[in-house]
């Protein structure tokens, strides 16, 4: 028998370090591996997480789904029993709790409040452990309860103990990656978000608009940024990009990337210029192969006339009111910025004249690649382009977005609109 339950006790630790395993919604993980429990070596299984006076029970389950809802009234207990509770002797202490027989004498001698006293008796409890929940980096966390009921015929030893014990350990470990991870994402999107503008340049006769989505997967959070800024002779300056990787490093590298292009344009407004300056930074201060795509552009609001150059990003659509068309008009894409030194690609600057009515689309790749079909998605961008609604909408880059984008995506989305009045 003894050998039979170290198998189970195995097998379930094994089952366990898999669910821990598959997210960083450590409140879903631990309702699954409560429900886990109660189909191996437990009929009740309740983890709370917290401390004395502050305590949340985070997830449960009992094998009798019949009787699951009826667990939460368990939380109401640890506040009624004060410092009497085991669960808050266990987190106070740190010290295992293992009542191998739960008979109507140790109910009585053991626990004061008789609302707590008639719930295990309503469970049948048989035999408990409580175990810290326990992170290396951060203590104690909360405590985790295994009850076997009298309808299993089953009760925990010293055996049983070490298990649990493990088992705490792991959810310790699980919980604080997963609350390090959150932390992570939370400073990546502040930093990608404090990199973009607070407000785009107010042009007479013409409007900017802008939209910036991270990714659907927190995991993605990446580097996609977009900028508009004027410059000292009365134009404006127009940046869009795409950082490779994801996190805190890639959301730094935006920030740093988009003030160099800033700063560049602001010294010597010229395009080719300041990617190449742009791809200088990247390639001295980060040698460890980082790289990322731009479009650069110089908006003259007196001339009509849009001055571009790409290192590796798709440049913007436009809408031609006479022709009634969109086209791409900037197709050099040059080499990503960083990744000059595997080879010569010259940036390539082109001028384009704009007319009374056109508009501008320009977009980092999330946009157009949520299919995963890059040339789908730039086709259907150009369709939503030549609508009318769409161009004179209020806020046309996030309409835009939305016509685009149909369903959750797995790259950062940024999108940012120029439109130029008609007669």
């Amino acid at each position: 028998m003894a050998g039979r339950n170290e198998a189970e006790y195995l097998g379930f630790l094994v089952q366990a370090g898999e669910i821990l395993g598959r997210s960083f919604d450590y409140h879903e993980t631990l309702r699954n591996v409560c429900v886990a429990a109660v189909e191996t070596v437990a009929d009740v299984c309740l983890l709370d997480l917290g401390k004395p006076g502050n305590l949340e029970l985070v997830a449960f389950a009992h094998r009798d789904p019949r009787f699951s809802e009826d667990l939460r009234s368990a939380e109401a207990f640890q506040a009624q029993d004060g410092s009497h509770h085991p669960v808050l002797d266990v987190i106070k202490t740190g010290k295992p709790v293992l009542v191998s027989d739960v008979d109507e004498s140790y109910i009585q001698s053991h626990v004061s409040n008789e609302q707590r006293a008639t719930f295990m008796r309503r469970m049948a409890y048989r035999s408990m452990i409580i175990v810290p929940v326990v992170s290396r980096l951060q203590g104690i966390l909360g405590a985790l309860t295994l009850v076997r009921t009298a309808s299993s015929r089953k009760r925990y030893d010293e055996r049983a103990l070490m298990f649990a014990g493990d088992l705490g350990v792991r959810c310790g470990v699980a919980i604080s990656k997963a609350q390090l991870y959150s932390q992570t994402i939370e400073l990546a999107l502040r930093l990608q978000r404090a990199a973009l503008p607070r407000a785009l340049p107010v042009i007479p006769g013409m409007s900017l608009d802008a939209y910036y989505e991270p990714a659907s997967r927190e995991i993605m959070v990446g580097g996609d940024w977009y900028d508009a800024f004027n410059l000292p002779d009365g134009r404006v300056g127009i940046s869009i990009g795409d950082v490779a990787g994801h996190g805190v490093e890639a959301a730094t590298f935006m920030g740093q990337l988009r003030d160099a292009l800033r700063t560049a344009l602001y010294g010597d407004p010229n395009v080719v210029r300041a990617l190449a300056i742009a791809d200088y930074l990247v390639t001295e201060e980060f040698p460890d192969g980082r790289y990322a795509t731009a479009m650069l552009s110089i908006l003259d609001p007196q001339r009509l006339t849009l001055l571009s150059a790409a290192a590796g990003h798709p440049g913007p659509l436009v809408w031609d009111p006479q022709e009634k068309a969109v086209s791409n008009p900037f197709q050099e894409h040059g080499l990503p910025l960083g990744l000059r030194r595997l080879g010569e690609s010259p940036y390539v600057m082109r001028e384009i004249t704009l007319k009374r009515g056109s508009a501008v689309v320009f977009f980092t790749d999330g946009l157009v690649e949520w299919q995963r079909d890059y040339l789908r998605g730039e086709r259907s961008l150009a369709e939503a382009l030549a609508r009318r609604e769409l161009r004179e909408a209020a806020n046309p880059a996030i309409a835009i977005r939305y016509e685009i984008v149909r369903g959750a995506h797995q790259d950062d989305i940024a999108v940012l609109t120029l439109r130029v009045d008609g007669e």
